[in-house]
């Protein structure tokens, strides 16, 4: 019969939060340093009671957004030209 345990900490090949059954002498050596023993009602996912929390202000539209990010081209910095070196050209 093999004994259940839920890691704590990584050890050989599995990691924190897995579930593995190993025969009892094993297991005896992992509990208390590696895992814990098995206990279903942990594993199983608790359901929130709150509901879901809406935010205060709306989103914003995508167009808005966009609109927002968008520079014009009079307005944006100019990259110094000069020193950068010209793609594909022969010296």
């Amino acid at each position: 019969m093999k004994t259940i345990v839920t890691f704590i900490r990584p050890w050989n090949r599995y990691n924190r939060g897995e579930t593995a059954g190993f025969d009892p002498a094993t297991a005896a050596g992992l509990i208390g340093v590696h895992a814990v023993p098995y206990r279903p009602a942990d594993a199983a996912p608790i359901a929130s009671a709150a509901p879901p929390v809406e935010p205060a202000t709306p989103a914003p539209s995508f167009e808005a957004a966009v609109a927002a990010l968008e520079t014009p081209v009079d307005t944006a910095p100019k990259a110094p030209a000069a020193d950068l070196p010209v793609q594909g050209r022969r010296k």
